[in-house]
């Protein structure tokens, strides 16, 4: 695809709507239950507090996060009435990491600009959440190493007592027609 038509394409459709009101937020977790578990305790606190319906997305790897960096980056997909669009873009790109100010040579190959493309012709939009556990970052890595341990032999996470019930904070949340649009902006790969 030509890179101008690409780029007015995104500027012109990709949609983003940060919803602040639900950021600091806590939510218990136990982290023994399964993903699909997590993500429909997670589903329904959301449709009850937003008073919308959502679909679990697949592609949530929730154990995986939550045993390797303490933390659930899921998107849920949502059926939108009203498409009220407040941000939209190429500053929407800016906002969450995509373009650096300083850099003219973000996208070097063009097919991610591509890919956004062929997503937001799939005319889906997602409800994206972000919480980290309370526990420090670096304490977590240091003390809780044995659950991603136990995921990458294959096992069924185990937590220690202690660990069972961890407590997460909402750090961003938003409803988007890119699933990827935090790609940049939490990177924690």
């Amino acid at each position: 695809m030509n890179s101008i038509r690409t780029l007015r394409t995104i500027n012109k459709e990709l949609a983003y709507n940060s919803l602040t009101d639900y950021v600091g937020i806590e939510i218990p977790i136990d982290i023994s239950k399964s993903g699909d578990q997590i993500a429909e305790e997670i589903k329904l606190l959301v449709e009850e507090n937003l008073n919308v319906q959502v679909k679990s997305n697949e592609s949530n790897s929730i154990k995986g996060t939550i045993a390797k960096y303490g933390l659930i980056d899921i998107n849920f997909e949502i059926e939108l009435k009203d498409k009220s669009n407040p941000n939209n873009g190429i500053q929407v790109l800016k906002d969450n990491g995509w373009i650096d100010k300083e850099s003219d040579s973000e996208f070097q190959d063009d097919s991610i600009l591509d890919d956004i493309v062929t997503e937001l012709n799939e005319n889906k939009n997602y409800l994206k959440v972000y919480a980290v556990s309370t526990n420090q970052k670096e304490k977590w890595f240091k003390e809780k190493s044995y659950l991603f341990k136990q995921l990458m032999n294959g096992e069924k996470i185990k937590p220690k007592p202690n660990d069972k019930i961890i407590t997460f904070k909402i750090k961003d949340m938003c409803i988007t027609n890119y699933s990827g649009i935090w790609l940049w902006k939490y990177f924690y790969m």
